[in-house]
């Protein structure tokens, strides 16, 4: 009955929708194409068609292998979104949550893992996850990239170890970030309100001949929009700094985040608190080299990237047990990855792309072994601690154009060396896909894919308290303690996806994505409360979870005064086998929404004024077991919830000569217009989200 619910009133919105856009378009012009509506920035002159992350290599998003979304500069510059993870919660099949650290992405899954692990997170086609703890290198933290420097974000639905290895294993995320000849100017941007909220950004960008050139940074300072760091009075502070330059074929890019984040102080009884270090801080540099050549005759490309990525900062234990040894109160070097992937592309063969290309990685844990051996660690005696390991790859994939065009076939497999005998064996990652362009209206899409997920230092090997008290008790009183497992087995993903869009006009479409994945060797988190303190350890689950739905989304953009879209996700899993973790438990299928819905309306209703109204709702899940029986409350699921948020512009009319429509724009939002207050993800303390917030902007185009 929910279900059915659920679905009619889809398709009501969707009728009263296309009701609109029939109006609309028989509606009376108020201002010329040539005024501000069309004049979005002199930033980008275009909407993108072209996407890279899917094969590495540029193909117009018509063609992509599997399930992808994209989401352009235009969309970015019109919605109300300040962050990446704000941006991805419109994406249908992803689902973001706020955890105590940061947001967490999940594209078409479940789990109890606080990191963004299962995801791959890529910088204009560069790899960026974390090496020692999965996820994304910040934590804490409110982003993961500055928003100001997107030129694009490409979301893949599929896994995409074919090309990419460990960590796209539910799928891709890619930043393309702008350059300098995007640009040729700039553009200054400050912003506050609520929750302390003080930020100023600026990115300059020019191009000179065949060299271009970008600069950008911002200065930020907020709250962790999760009630016990506003109980706590904490407030982070933070800079960014990217800069891009190109010159032909090459592409030299470097990006540094620093913050610092005041610690935590949450009173669990009257004599004994849950408390951090007092001031929790980080270093994240990240430096890429690429470069991308095509012969004259353009038989061959020869392309290629190095990456080397290090953090300098707290250990986890700096939150988690922060009494329990000394080192965690200090920062201190985690280590780096040095990332090399040389490709070449054959285009000599008719009606062929092939491309092949070889990788090396070098992962090093720094002093971060200090959290993963600690005194008095629990590591089964005779296991081996790897501190460092390198992987190599090889890839070749094949782009297959038959039918004048009209269908596109992408097959490649990749082979995944063995690191170590201590650590992981060798790895196929395999896909075929293929693409139907039925007519010029109707599109076909197919795949098949097979991926896997290398376990973390954290998981393997991470040795420490998880909740430690802070009071006089030598040694700290623990109410629970990670148990590392060194024998862990990658995780394994086959998922198979089906899809159809069908454009009723160029800016009017829908499109219906379907995917039945079946996971090997999860990664489970199980909980020993028999024992004091409770163990919390890491094991691949016996049994395995198979999990399918699908993603509908229509969008339209019937005039230039009102566009949008609406999404809609439905996901269900079931377990395979019926078999019980060592503890006896099932595999848990937590954080795992049946539903979901976004809606997002972007309008111009007179000169000058422009605004965004975007709407999210999601169904309720569960959280783990193990939070429910800590906080001896009874099983059941958080709320669901709808989370509205609102955004108003003002161009101010141009007074500068120059050719320039509107240089100055005033942004007024509002953030969870109706107030709500959800948990999104359950914890021994208050993770209650706040409720509505203002917030006001000043942007200056120069």
């Amino acid at each position: 009955m929910k279900n059915t619910t659920i679905q009619t009133f889809i398709f009501s919105v969707l009728i009263l929708i296309s009701s609109i856009l029939v109006l609309a378009d028989n509606s009376k012009t108020l201002s010329s194409a040539n005024d501000e509506l069309v004049n979005e920035l002199k930033f980008l002159h275009a909407e993108s068609d072209m996407i890279y992350a899917a094969t590495k290599s540029e193909i117009p998003l018509s063609k992509a292998p599997g399930t992808v979304s994209v989401i352009n500069y235009e969309q970015i510059r019109k919605s109300g979104a300040r962050t990446i993870p704000d941006l991805l919660r419109m994406v249908p099949g992803v689902n973001i949550r706020w955890t105590p650290m940061m947001q967490k992405i999940d594209i078409r899954g479940f789990g109890t893992n606080p990191f963004t692990s299962q995801v791959l997170l890529l910088i204009d086609g560069v790899p960026y996850n974390s090496w020692n703890k999965g996820g994304f290198p910040q934590q804490p933290g409110f982003d993961f990239f500055i928003l100001q420097n997107v030129k694009q974000l490409e979301i893949i639905r599929n896994p995409g170890s074919v090309l990419y290895g460990e960590n796209a294993y539910r799928g891709v995320i890619n930043i393309v970030t702008l350059s300098g000849e995007d640009i040729n100017g700039g553009k200054i941007d400050i912003y506050g309100g609520e929750l302390k909220s003080r930020n100023i950004g600026g990115i300059f960008g020019k191009s000179f001949g065949d060299y271009s050139l970008l600069f950008s940074g911002k200065l930020s300072q907020g709250q962790m929009p999760l009630e016990f760091f506003r109980e706590s009075d904490s407030v982070s502070s933070g800079s960014d700094i990217f800069i891009k330059g190109t010159y032909k074929d090459l592409e030299l890019s470097y990006y540094r985040h620093e913050d610092t984040f005041d610690g935590f102080d949450n009173q669990i009884t009257p004599t004994q608190s849950f408390k951090s270090i007092d001031e929790l801080d980080q270093i994240i540099d990240i430096l890429a080299l690429k470069f991308d050549h095509q012969t004259e005759n353009k038989g061959f490309t020869f392309g290629g990237d190095v990456s080397w990525a290090r953090r300098d900062g707290i250990h986890c234990g700096s939150c988690h047990a922060a009494k329990e040894s000394p080192a965690f109160s200090k920062k201190s070097d985690h280590g780096y990855q040095l990332i090399g992937d040389l490709r070449m592309g054959i285009h000599t063969i008719p009606l062929n792309n092939i491309l092949i290309g070889i990788e090396n990685r070098h992962v090093d844990a720094g002093d971060h072994s200090d959290e993963l051996i600690p005194e008095g660690n629990h590591v089964p005696t005779g296991s081996d601690i790897v501190h460092d390991y390198d992987k190599n790859a090889i890839y070749i994939q094949d782009q297959i154009s038959l039918f004048e065009d009209r269908l596109n076939i992408t097959a490649g497999v990749r082979y995944d060396a063995e690191t170590n005998s201590d650590l992981f064996a060798e790895q196929y990652s395999p896909r075929i896909a293929f693409v139907y362009n039925l007519s010029e209206t109707i599109t076909l899409r197919s795949s098949w894919s097979k991926a896997f997920r290398t376990p973390s230092f954290g998981e393997l090997y991470q040795d420490s308290g998880f909740f430690n008290f802070d009071n006089d008790i030598n040694p700290p009183l623990t109410l629970a303690v990670f148990e590392p497992n060194p024998s862990l087995d990658p995780e394994e993903i086959n998922t198979y996806d089906l899809g159809i869009e069908y454009k009723f006009a160029p800016k009017l479409s829908l499109k219906l994505d379907a995917f039945y994945s079946e996971v090997n060797n999860y990664i489970v988190t199980v909980f020993d409360t028999t024992v004091f303190p409770s163990q919390y350890k890491f094991e691949n689950h016996p049994d395995d979870a198979i999990t399918y739905g699908h993603e509908l989304e229509f969008r339209w953009e019937a005039t230039r005064r009102l566009t949008g879209y609406i999404n809609w996700s439905y996901q269900e899993s079931k377990r395979d086998k019926g078999l019980l973790d060592s503890t006896g438990f099932p595999i848990e299928f937590t954080y795992q929404p049946q539903n979901m819905v976004n809606l997002g309306f972007f309008f111009r209703p007179f000169r000058g004024f422009s605004g965004a109204l975007e709407i999210s709702w999601k169904d309720r899940y569960m959280a783990p077991r193990f939070w429910y029986t800590l906080t001896r409350i009874r099983a059941r699921p958080l709320n669901d919830y709808t989370i509205i948020n609102l955004r108003l512009n003002y161009n101010f009319p141009n007074w500068t000569g120059r050719n320039l429509k509107s240089p100055v724009k005033l942004s007024f939002y509002v953030k969870n217009l109706l107030d709500k207050r959800p948990v999104e993800t359950l914890v021994g303390i208050n993770a209650t989200s706040p409720g509505r917030s203002f917030f006001g902007g000043l942007e200056f185009q120069f």
